[in-house]
């Protein structure tokens, strides 16, 4: 269970997660590791892979927040819906795990619903973020 959400600061970042409403724009990813998709994601649409800065970092309740890497956020906004969809393929192709299926669907929805969040983060003046639970 969780999602990815804008917030303007990593105080405000903290205060989100399972049970707690909000009003900040968020795009559910309930389903998948974020913490592990994340690092596929930018590999797939950066040619490299950054560190994930945690604001919460994950202790044994399993649950964390963290700040989506810059280089991420800048390719996510820049990329074309053909650029998305490949690496949603490609990303749906390497999950193999059974617990941690995504149908091709699923993958490309995310990754233009994230997209579509994190061209709207510059305008509201916010930062890309994701809240994930694993229990």
């Amino acid at each position: 269970m969780g999602e990815f959400f804008l917030a303007g600061d990593d105080e405000s970042a903290v205060r989100v997660g399972p049970c707690k409403s909000h009003d900040f724009a968020a795009v559910p990813c309930d389903g998948i590791y974020p913490d592990d998709a994340i690092p596929r994601w930018e590999t797939l649409l950066t040619g490299a892979e950054s560190p994930v800065r945690d604001v919460v970092p994950m202790a044994n309740d399993g649950f964390t927040v963290f700040a989506v890497p810059e280089p991420l956020v800048t390719a996510l906004v820049s990329a074309r819906t053909d650029q998305l969809r490949a690496a949603a393929v490609a990303w749906a192709e390497f999950v193999s795990e059974p617990d941690d299926e995504i149908s091709l669907d699923s993958a490309v929805h995310l990754l233009e619903g994230l997209s579509a969040l994190a061209r709207s983060r510059a305008e509201k003046g916010m930062s890309l973020y994701c809240w994930y639970f694993a229990p």
